[in-house]
């Protein structure tokens, strides 16, 4: 399945089961058109282990921008992916000015399954988006309107 345009995604959204890998979620735009993209927090799937991650960076046109970071954080039992820097402008929708947050964490071994992650985007102006909307169960891509949850397709 290809990126939908607006939606925070992971690309690709297939990969290899019980593999250390490089991730890369996309984020095409911002909270709204007057804002700008301070932190994107995902809670990580329970199956994974969080003791293999690696930060690896957060990318826009190319480059990297050093002064935001990737962290792991723990709350109420669950585990957090914290990617957070200076505001930045991720749009117009998936437009040249989208960012790619990347990082490494060895994927679970059941190939056949589905990672669900679901996300917080907090932009200025205390606005945020929640990506946690159930997708459709046929795999097509979710509404333009839609705030679906990032999934991970794990594969032979």
């Amino acid at each position: 399945m290809a990126v939908a345009n607006a939606h925070v995604e992971f690309n690709p959204d297939s990969v290899s089961a019980n593999k250390v890998q490089v991730l890369t979620i996309n984020v095409p735009h911002d909270c709204t058109t007057a804002s700008k993209t301070l932190e994107v927090k995902m809670q990580i799937p329970a199956n994974v282990d969080v003791s293999t991650f690696k930060a690896i960076g957060v990318y826009q046109h190319g480059v990297l921008l050093k002064k935001w970071s990737e962290s792991i954080t723990k709350s109420d039992m669950k585990s957090y992916l914290n990617i957070k820097g200076p505001a930045i402008q991720t749009g117009p929708d998936s437009g040249p000015n989208a960012a790619n947050f990347k990082f490494q964490f060895k994927t679970p071994a059941a190939i056949g399954s589905q990672l669900k992650w679901p996300t917080v985007q907090i932009c200025t102006g205390g606005i945020s988006v929640r990506w946690i909307q159930p997708r459709p169960a046929d795999g097509s891509d979710p509404a333009e309107d839609a705030t679906p949850v990032p999934v991970l397709n794990l594969k032979k």
